[in-house]
């Protein structure tokens, strides 16, 4: 149960929203170099290209957006094959408290890794276990 003392008063119309923020850097092959994420780890998902696992550190009642920022090398361009679109997959934050984060090539839509040296910037939104509606 995800009822901690969170700060209140979002200026949202539902009540129980929670917002979890977090960043990670990209390394070779899409590894993870760096992280920093409060309320939630990720970690790079075996045999995956592109997708990162997200392990929540308490319950929610369910996922209600996941904005995703890619902020590119400093100076050099993305590539068109490398993961620049980002969409969720198996968003089970009720029971396994995971779910993932896919990154795909702008060309094809294929799974890709992210270029080496990019930030992923998250803001995560969930709904309070403890409130259902």
């Amino acid at each position: 149960m995800a009822n901690r003392r969170f700060k209140q008063f979002q200026g949202t119309l539902e009540s129980g929203i929670v917002k979890l923020y977090g960043e990670m850097t990209i390394g070779s092959s899409g590894a993870i170099s760096s992280s920093s994420t409060q309320g939630f780890s990720i970690a790079l998902t075996d045999s995956e290209a592109g997708r990162y696992t997200i392990t929540l550190n308490d319950a929610y009642y369910a996922i209600k957006g996941c904005q995703v920022t890619l902020v590119g090398p400093a100076d050099a361009a993305l590539t068109d094959a490398g993961g620049v679109i980002s969409f969720i997959r198996n968003d089970d934050v009720n029971g396994a408290k995971t779910f993932d984060l896919q990154f795909a090539s702008n060309v094809d839509l294929a799974d890709a890794d992210v270029q080496s040296g990019a930030k992923v910037l998250m803001e995560i939104t969930l709904k309070n276990s403890s409130q259902e509606f």
